[in-house]
């Protein structure tokens, strides 16, 4: 088993921007913004805002972010960490038997809302009250895509146990169809207040309110005074060299250093035997994977809580160690890859560009939906743990574990490659794949998007994308890893890239997997 053949579809090409989003309406609103005399930053909230419309089962206003945004006039980039904090009411003895998963105990702070506003404040060229526009409007109405659609069926009991979320997604009782209208004139009017009064509306005027009031009269922990006490942070990003690259990533309480940890290992193999034998290609990496999880999945934690983990995880033992694990079996647990997010990466003719992960957590996040300001609300507080004395255990004001993982690619100190994926903790392992398609086979990023992947479960067992051969689970098995073939793009995760070319124009690479877009301007 050879080479990864190519796509037969060639990347979108642009000249002065580009813009790859999880659906075509969003990623429409930020090339409207950029063909305005907007930069990056202002696409990037315009296009983040029409995500949490038309994904607002992976993505709303009720969840959070985490954002790498490299600027091209120093040089540098930039990490925001806008993960929400837990509640000031909520501590381990609130969870005596575990965490919620939905339910007003589910959701952390939200942090988009602010996340847009830090950025804009100190990045943005458009005025604030330009850039929710399209956003506002797709929430008095849009149609329904193939994804929410099957979404909402596929989790109609739970959207049913919930007022707010079967008023809007079970009409008389019935989930919506694709292609069908769906109004959210409250969610309009809160967007509304937020472009006209600022995030200051969300976290401590009316909406504020509205949320205080609903969580306390459905005995949940979120109160006004967490919206107002809220703060991103801004941070710097960590990073490794891969192959005469620059990989930068959000450090902990994102996942990313796992990310880090699997191309450390994987440099100990030469490109030419990636290239060259596809099925020792997957070995490697799901070894990589195995060791990365096993050994740095418990210093995924608040910023606070394990102070110098992203730099021992990266230190040269640690190197040594994930480079061993990669040239012999790694017989470690594996993590869970549920997860429901979406993806956002911006370039602009500046030479400024923008990776974005926004998320709910899991799919309808809380399923808990305030009715009056039509905001849906994560399930973030499953990323804690409720036994004491961890890392990771709940504690008020805390910010938990998280999945989401942007990923920025420099070489000569300038950006080559733009991407993300969701995909829960599968995100770190999803862009090692397209990766190794881009810079060890050389491929395109249409091409290196599409290529065949793989994913980890809950179970140990990975699972094979269809495009491969019937016989790799076999040849794995001869490396220790339990694999098998299954044909649902949904479990691939929906990677998107976008590419600095040496002409100065771009190449974007959306992924066929779900519904994502790439549009150039």
């Amino acid at each position: 088993m050879g080479q990864v053949q190519r796509s037969f579809r060639p990347p979108i090409y642009g000249q002065r921007g580009m813009v790859i989003a999880g659906h075509c309406l969003a990623a429409y609103a930020g090339i409207r913004v950029l063909e305005s005399g907007g930069n990056a930053v202002d696409a990037m909230v315009a296009a983040s805002a029409a995500t949490a419309v038309v994904l607002g089962h992976a993505a709303s206003i009720g969840g959070d972010c985490f954002l790498l945004f490299h600027q091209a006039a120093t040089g540098r980039t930039l990490g925001l960490n806008a993960s929400g904090t837990a509640p000031t009411l909520a501590d381990p003895k609130s969870f005596p038997n575990g965490m919620h998963e939905h339910g007003p105990l589910a959701p952390v702070v939200p942090g988009l809302a602010r996340a847009w506003e830090a950025i804009h404040s100190r990045f943005g060229r458009l005025k604030w009250n330009t850039l929710l526009e399209s956003a506002i409007d797709l929430a008095k109405a849009h149609p329904v895509s193939q994804v929410l659609a099957t979404r909402i069926a596929m989790h109609h009991e739970k959207l049913m146990a919930d007022p707010g979320c079967a008023s809007l997604y079970m009409p008389g009782g019935h989930p919506i169809g694709v292609g069908e209208t769906l109004r959210q004139p409250a969610l309009a009017a809160t967007l509304a207040a937020i472009s006209n009064e600022g995030a200051e509306a969300f976290y401590k005027g009316d909406i504020a309110q509205h949320i205080d009031s609903y969580f306390a009269q459905r005995n949940g922990l979120l109160r006004i005074t967490d919206l107002a006490d809220y703060e991103p942070l801004w941070v710097e990003p960590i990073s490794t060299e891969y192959r005469s690259h620059r990989v930068e990533v959000m450090p902990p309480n994102s996942c990313g250093v796992l990310l880090l940890m699997q191309l450390n290992g994987l440099a100990a193999v030469d490109s030419d035997i990636l290239k060259s034998d596809s099925v020792r290609r997957l070995a490697y990496q799901m070894s990589a994977m195995k060791a990365a999880f096993s050994a740095g999945g418990p210093s995924i934690a608040d910023p606070d809580a394990l102070p110098g983990a992203a730099e021992r995880l990266l230190g040269p033992d640690m190197i040594q160690f994930m480079r061993a694990a990669v040239l012999t079996v790694a017989n470690t647990k594996t993590g869970s890859d549920s997860g429901s997010t979406s993806c956002l990466m911006v370039s602009d003719e500046e030479g400024n560009a923008i990776s974005l992960v926004q998320s709910l957590f899991n799919v309808f996040g809380s399923a808990f939906l305030e009715p009056h300001t039509g905001i849906l609300f994560n399930n973030r507080m499953k990323g804690f743990t409720h036994e004491q004395g961890k890392a990771n255990s709940v504690a008020p004001r805390k910010r938990p574990a998280h999945s989401l993982c942007p990923v920025m690619v420099l070489r000569g100190g300038k950006p080559r490659f733009v991407m993300a994926t969701p995909g829960g903790l599968s995100q770190t392992l999803t862009n090692v794949q397209v990766l190794n398609y881009l810079i060890d086979d050389g491929l395109d990023v249409q091409a290196a998007v599409e290529a065949p992947r793989w994913c980890n479960t809950n179970t140990g067992e990975f699972l094979l994308g269809s495009e491969f051969p019937e016989r790799t689970a076999d040849a794995l098995a001869q490396f220790g890893h339990k694999a098998t073939r299954r044909d649902d793009g949904y479990f691939y995760g929906s990677a998107k890239v976008i590419e600095f070319l040496a002409s100065g124009n771009f190449a974007g690479g959306a992924d066929f997997r779900r519904e994502a877009f790439a549009l150039g301007v």
